[in-house]
């Protein structure tokens, strides 16, 4: 697994800084941080990876990873 960060990454639930690692070979995500930039700066939301009611959510922000990662100028 490659370790990777993301600093500003525009997703489908706003934008969030990430950092994790990545296996190139089968995509597959885990994820170590997550921040959500709200209007008063970096909220750690971090707790959405344990919590069940954020699974859609984080769905979309790994989606959003895979693309980036995945992209040819990444």
């Amino acid at each position: 697994m490659t370790p990777f960060s993301l600093p500003r990454l525009e997703t489908d639930v706003g934008i969030v800084k990430v950092a994790g690692h990545f296996n190139p070979v089968d995509g597959h995500i885990d994820l170590d941080e997550l921040a959500h930039l709200d209007g008063d700066g970096w909220a750690d939301v971090s707790h959405w990876l344990t919590e069940q009611a954020y699974e859609n959510k984080i769905a979309t922000i790994v989606a959003a990873i895979r693309t980036s990662l995945m992209s040819p100028d990444a």
